[in-house]
């Protein structure tokens, strides 16, 4: 069978069009859980019915004969019986022979969910995904990220500043899965339709946008020694570690590096962001970083950020010394 996005997939659910057999295949936990709470809703619109024929299994903790045991057994007072196993590519195919004789002929008023985030490698799983319909979940990429977040809080009636989505982004970086819980979570503090605001993340997350990781990261790309020193110490003391601090600043400055790179072949801001995948107020952030430091010294700080991941990770060494230094050497390269 041809494979289907996941959009596509949802469509179809949503029309009430039903395949015997799904092959959910990526690692998106989100797409998975999207895919599996529509169509439940959509099998089972009465809860009645859906306590009497939902069969949920696990690939970790059960066999490949209960599996096709439940699809096999018929509905009780429902149209269809509904069988997923999350995790199925944790489960031990005692049978394959089994699971394909199944595939090839499944019970007509069974569904049956497999969720796998990896495709194994026994010749199973190219037989499930020939005789099943297997719908993609595999991340997006991080350019698209934005985009997503911004289509979340459409479909939830709402609207998102852009500070507010890259805010989001570096936060949880491209797990849509905490993303929405995120989306979620502010819309439940907000209860009103206005645009998501940076002070709402604030409310919602804990996190200052005076003094958080991407503050220090702006005080940096600007030189601000004495600044970037104070947003340090605040984070430390509020219990950051070093290495989520590293991690985000050597992501900034390996985008910055990657900019000057492109910059040296004449490149316009607009064909560098186009080149980059990033969006317009992200090159925003970036510009602060290519007007203050060349490719030598975007070189330089990239070493810096590599050594302060290692001892960060070997030595004993303070948290607030390595970051006070790691924040003067940027600074002053």
């Amino acid at each position: 069978m041809a494979r289907l996005k996941i959009s596509e997939a949802l469509a179809q659910l949503n029309n009430a069009s039903f395949a015997q057999s799904y092959f959910l295949l990526g690692k998106e936990k989100f797409f998975h859980d999207q895919f599996i709470q529509l169509i439940i809703e959509k099998v089972f619109p009465e809860r009645a019915s859906r306590d009497l024929n939902l069969t949920i299994l696990y690939g970790s903790e059960n066999s490949l004969s209960e599996l096709i045991s439940a699809c096999l057994s018929f509905p009780m007072l429902a149209e269809r019986k509904l069988v997923i196993v999350r995790d199925f590519d944790k489960m031990k195919i005692s049978d394959p022979e089994a699971l394909k004789k199944y595939l090839e002929n499944p019970q007509k008023s069974c569904c049956l969910v497999l969720s796998a985030s990896e495709k194994g490698r026994a010749k199973i799983y190219d037989q499930v995904i020939q005789l099943s319909q297997t719908v993609e979940c595999a991340p997006i990429p991080e350019y698209k990220v934005g985009d997503w977040i911004s289509n979340q809080c459409r479909e939830k009636g709402l609207t998102i500043e852009s500070q507010s989505v890259q805010f989001l982004i570096n936060l949880m970086g491209a797990d849509l899965l905490s993303l929405d819980q995120e989306l979620n979570k502010i819309i439940d503090f907000k209860n009103d339709t206005s645009a998501i605001t940076i002070d709402d993340l604030e409310q919602t997350t804990g996190i200052s946008k005076e003094a958080n990781v991407f503050a220090l990261q702006k005080a940096l790309a600007n030189r601000q020694l004495e600044n970037s020193l104070k947003i340090a110490n605040r984070l430390l003391d509020t219990g950051t570690d070093i290495t989520m601090v590293n991690a985000v600043l050597f992501a900034f400055f390996r985008k910055v590096l990657q900019a000057s790179s492109l910059q040296s072949k004449n490149l316009s801001r607009a064909q560098i962001a186009e080149q980059m995948k990033i969006r317009t107020f992200q090159m925003k952030e970036v510009d602060s970083g290519l007007s203050r430091f060349n490719m030598a010294q975007l070189q330089k700080i990239i070493g810096f950020l590599h050594e302060v991941d290692v001892k960060s990770k070997t030595t004993s060494s303070s948290q607030s010394a390595m970051l006070q230094m790691l924040c003067y050497k940027i600074c002053r390269v």
